[in-house]
């Protein structure tokens, strides 16, 4: 690092870690000042505004893609490529250090009026996981996503199988191998991700227990393990499958070759099933999970015992079946109201009470 004149201006010269040669001017043609400048330079603050300055989008995301196909499902990659190809058609490739909330928000907007809430909170989550990434990496100083609110979405409750329409759907299926699969997932309340990658290694059939965890090729949504109980009902099917497939692949569901079934394959077969069966056609088959959940619900199970069994990280998840415990609530309050004496009247007085309501409300004014 050294100091010259040219053209009566001091330049500093020096050298970036990649043997790469910069000239800075200094601003001056005073000795003084020059010599000043180059006691204040700081190299590697310099070096990391140029990076900020030059890396672009674009460069950066593919970047991203090769760090991220290590640590992530393939659905989820999916939804990161598809969140990083609509910001660019919307917002064109630009410097990272140029995108701040105006260009977030305006993206977002966007996706609202082409798609939905839901989705502009898909890309959001993505973008905004990405960009924490980039601040790792030292590209921009902050994540801007930070300074913009998550697009909140309407609850939906989600729909669920009776018990006539599980029937009446396993009656419009014509394969075993496709009807074990929705009798497993509707039992266990595992996602479809989880089902096909389940192995006969994973299944104690003494305790009656199945092993949810990461294998080769796949990876829990928590990216932690979790036990699943195993009814008596399952565990004979499975049992009865362990004489036909067992010894053909290790996985418990497989194609004829024995290799992992494809999802958007299963989900499709799914929906075509239950179009055949007359039912509601927004049935999916994370209609079963919900249809587990559900049921374990209106049995009386608590919430928690359900999120440990669904494997949610977060009791917020669960809370979305919260609205079939009205009965059980009602219960509860009138447990309390007993046990702190609310409720002086007898249930004769109650009723008497009732009905004088009535008579005054028919009565002609």
């Amino acid at each position: 690092m050294f100091l010259s004149k040219c053209r009566g201006v001091y330049y500093l010269f020096f050298k970036d870690q990649s043997g790469v040669r910069h000239k800075i001017s200094a601003s001056s043609r005073k000795k003084q000042d020059a010599l000043q400048f180059l006691r204040d330079f700081k190299r590697e603050e310099y070096e990391a505004k140029k990076k900020l300055e030059t890396v672009l989008f674009s460069k950066f995301v593919n970047q991203y893609a090769a760090y991220a196909s290590s640590i992530h499902t393939v659905k989820t990659l999916k939804t990161y490529q598809t969140a990083f190809r609509e910001w660019l058609r919307v917002q064109g490739d630009r410097c990272l250090n140029t995108i701040g909330i105006r260009e977030i928000e305006h993206f977002l907007s966007i996706k609202k009026l082409e798609a939905s809430e839901w989705t502009a909170r898909k890309y959001y989550i993505a973008l905004a996981s990405a960009f924490e990434k980039a601040v790792q990496w030292q590209f921009i100083p902050v994540n801007p996503f930070r300074k913009v609110a998550k697009p909140k979405t309407r609850e939906i409750i989600p729909v669920f199988f009776t018990e006539s329409d599980f029937r009446l759907f396993l009656s419009a299926i014509d394969n075993k191998d496709f009807r074990d699969l929705c009798i497993t997932a509707i039992l266990t309340g595992l996602r479809l991700g989880e089902l096909l990658a389940l192995r006969w290694m994973d299944f104690d059939f003494a305790a009656k227990t199945i092993l949810i965890q990461n294998s080769e090729g796949f990876t829990t949504k928590s990216k932690r393990s979790r036990v699943v109980p195993m009814s008596e009902e399952l565990s004979g099917i499975l049992l009865e499958r362990t004489n036909s497939v067992r010894s053909e692949s290790e996985l418990v569901f497989s194609n004829r070759y024995g290799r992992r079934l494809v999802e958007t394959t299963i989900e499709h077969k799914f929906k075509v099933t239950v179009r055949r069966a007359g039912l509601n056609d927004k049935l999916h088959f994370h209609s079963l999970r919900h249809s587990f959940a559900s049921a374990l619900v209106m049995s009386g199970v608590s919430l928690y015992a359900v999120q440990k069994l669904l494997g949610h990280s977060q009791s917020k998840t669960t809370e979305i079946y919260s609205h079939l415990l009205p009965q059980q609530l009602h219960s509860e309050i009138n447990k309390g109201l007993h046990q702190f004496g609310v409720t002086e009247k007898n249930e004769d007085a109650n009723a008497l009470a009732l009905t004088e309501m009535r008579d005054n409300k028919n009565e002609p004014k």
